[in-house]
């Protein structure tokens, strides 16, 4: 049987769900799981809802294990599963506050950004040394399965030392394509779609109901309603891609996938002002909203836990687990993840990473090539990609100045901060991550 590793366990967000999901397969009822993780009380807490999940679904507990050390984890590990938040939430909420000294207002800081940006910085090294780790202790072929964000910058990190297959998972492709299923009324399961581009930033290119072009309904649609004409109709929220997400359809004729509070930091249209933020519903440090929210969830599911009550087990809309089952079996599947484009998009930079569709079987993840985006929105991916690669290069070279360079690149910061004011946050940050970025961007002026 498969072996599995959860690197990064005690996630709030992911560890059950994806846990679920792949002992929903008769075939993988029974791999062998390892849970690592560096929070003592979480880990404690993890410990009992897996056993309580395991007993009652009638599986030997004896084939989990649990550790603090992440080469033990690796060790013989077919699949590892990456969920960690390198700095924790001090660290994410550092990257959200310490500019707004400067003016700089953001969402999320999860991907894109100056927030985004540091998160990487913290989180590909670590990333990159477990790389050299699964080389070592891991099983031949061993696949990583990342869900830990910003995956374009991770992802390219990790294939610049490493030869480890590190596929990039978000599920923000198929629940944007979900959301534009409900909204024309339409069976999910009879549309077809093709996407492509960086991740939460595809574009929905295609989509289709029974062979028949359903874009210029839904296009339509929205110029009828209005980007803000969507309310509620009783006790049920219409379905909707939000306004940044639907300003952007009618200005280039395509959904982009990730959520339009999201979005916004990712161009410089929405935040640059109070009076715009306020005119596209656009919620600043909403990232902090989101965890008190997931830590109120885990903390009633923890409640009944305790009581020996979980929720029912249904599978999500999750690739990770469909990618193990395919894998193991043989059985083909169609997912959508982050991977380095090798000529997939062929106007998007070739040293970049793509969130393009996949097939998967027994061969691995395998991308299928894509072809040419919309000029205009190649255009968008592009600048984010030129902080990718900076980014990338700041820790591959340990150069803070290649960081400052990566935020004169992005977008929303270059349009709210001076350059100045770059390197100033820039030593800032660095000096208060110390702990985290010493090793790599520790010399001032590098």
């Amino acid at each position: 049987m498969a072996k599995i590793a959860f690197i990064g366990a005690g996630s709030y967000g992911f560890t059950h769900r994806l846990l679920f999901d792949i002992i929903s397969y008769d075939e993988l009822r029974h791999s062998d799981f390892v849970f690592m993780d560096v929070d003592d009380e979480r880990m404690r807490r993890l410990k009992i809802t897996v056993k309580l999940f395991f007993d009652q679904q009638g599986l030997d507990f004896g084939k989990v294990s649990f550790t603090k050390n992440r080469k033990q984890a690796l060790e013989g590990a077919d699949f590892i599963i990456n969920l960690v938040k390198i700095g924790f939430h001090e660290m994410a909420c550092m990257d959200l506050d310490v500019p707004k000294k400067y003016g700089l207002k953001q969402t999320i800081g999860d991907t894109s950004c100056l927030a985004g940006v540091f998160r990487a910085l913290r989180t590909m090294p670590f990333c990159m040394e477990m790389c050299k780790e699964i080389e070592e202790v891991s099983a031949p072929g061993a696949v990583v399965l990342n869900y830990t964000n910003p995956q374009a910058m991770i992802v390219m990190a990790c294939a610049a030392v490493s030869r480890v297959p590190f596929i990039g998972l978000c599920h923000s492709v198929q629940g944007t394509t979900r959301i534009m299923a409900r909204m024309l009324n339409l069976p999910y399961e009879e549309c077809r779609f093709e996407s492509a581009g960086i991740n939460h930033m595809s574009w929905i290119t295609t989509f289709e109901h029974k062979g028949q072009d359903v874009y210029p309904k839904l296009r339509a649609l929205v110029k009828r309603k209005g980007i803000f004409g969507w309310k509620e109709k009783g006790d049920v929220v219409q379905p909707f891609l939000g306004p940044t997400r639907l300003d952007m359809l009618n200005r280039t004729g395509y959904v982009v996938t990730e959520s339009s509070v999201h979005f916004a930091e990712y161009v410089p249209y929405y935040l640059r002002t109070d009076e715009l933020a306020a005119q596209y519903k656009v919620s600043v440090d909403q990232y902090k909203r989101n965890i008190e929210s997931k830590t109120k969830t885990h903390e009633a599911f923890f409640k009944e836990a305790q009581k020996g009550k979980l929720p029912e087990l249904k599978r999500s809309v999750e690739y990770g687990s469909q990618i193990i089952h395919s894998m193991v079996t043989g059985t083909a599947a169609c997912v959508y993840a982050n991977v380095m484009n090798q000529d997939l998009v062929t106007n998007l930079p070739r040293n970049s990473c793509v969130e393009i569709a996949c097939l998967v079987n027994r061969n691995g993840v395998q991308p299928c090539r894509f072809g040419e985006l919309p000029t205009v929105l190649a255009a968008l991916n592009t600048m984010e990609i030129n902080v990718h690669q900076l980014a990338v290069e700041a820790i591959l070279k340990r150069s803070r100045r290649a960081v400052v360079h990566a935020l004169m690149m992005d977008p929303l910061t270059h349009s709210m901060m001076t350059i100045d004011q770059m390197e100033d946050v820039v030593d800032t940050l660095v000096e208060k991550q110390k702990a985290y970025l010493g090793k790599y961007l520790g010399k001032k002026g590098s």
